[in-house]
């Protein structure tokens, strides 16, 4: 995809899957290969590959709240709790896909092709603890030795501060855990709520984006 097409194809796709959910389609499987873009409309982003979608309403088959491509899929959902079925599915869980979409292509792309010893070799593993380790510490690095490529320096800071955002929000998550009993997670509505309108304004890619909440996210 063309750098100057990236954060808008990436943009329209997030809006179209905000659409969907609100409809009761949940996709679940955010990733490199499920986004596309549409040459010949205006460079749309287009979601596809809904073999692991769940309809609102249909039965869930138990386990089916960690499916998803690992190195995009949400920390929530890469923790114990969720491998022992106690993490119901949210929509924050493909919205932090999208910025794990956004931060690989950033990183690991360039002029369409990817690099090579590109960095986030680690997301790659069978291993949801170790993928779970490697993308929780991964903020220190974006900010010492992972930079764009030439391609997509445009579109870094976005990512990294979304980045940011959501392991700061994992690290808030854990630390009010410690301080529970582990119990099969409430839906969250108000949650959700906050981030479908920070989707609708496209406020989504200014999350944390300022110096001091990125450090935070450290």
């Amino acid at each position: 995809m063309p750098s100057t097409l990236l954060l808008g194809a990436n943009v329209t796709a997030v809006l179209g899957h905000r659409h969907l959910w609100v409809g009761g389609v949940e996709h679940n499987d955010i990733s490199v290969k499920n986004l596309m873009y549409d040459k010949f409309n205006e460079d749309r982003g287009i979601l596809n590959d809904y073999d692991l979608a769940h309809l609102e309403g249909n039965p869930r088959p138990s386990g089916t709240e960690r499916t998803g491509t690992m190195p995009f899929m949400a920390l929530d959902l890469l923790t114990e709790n969720a491998w022992d079925g106690m993490v119901e599915r949210r929509y924050r869980h493909d919205c932090e896909s999208f910025a794990w979409v956004l931060l690989w292509i950033c990183c690991r792309y360039d002029n369409g092709k990817e690099i090579r010893n590109a960095p986030l070799s680690r997301f790659i593993t069978h291993s949801y603890v170790g993928c779970f380790e490697a993308k929780y510490a991964i903020v220190p690095t974006l900010l010492q030795a992972i930079t764009a490529t030439a391609s997509y320096k445009g579109s870094w800071r976005s990512a990294t501060s979304l980045i940011a955002y959501f392991v700061a929000e994992q690290q808030n998550r854990d630390n009010r855990n410690l301080q529970e009993t582990p119990t099969r997670t409430p839906h969250e509505p108000n949650a959700d709520e906050e981030m479908i309108k920070a989707v609708e304004s496209k406020r989504i890619y200014t999350m944390g984006s300022n110096e001091s909440e990125f450090a935070q996210g450290s």
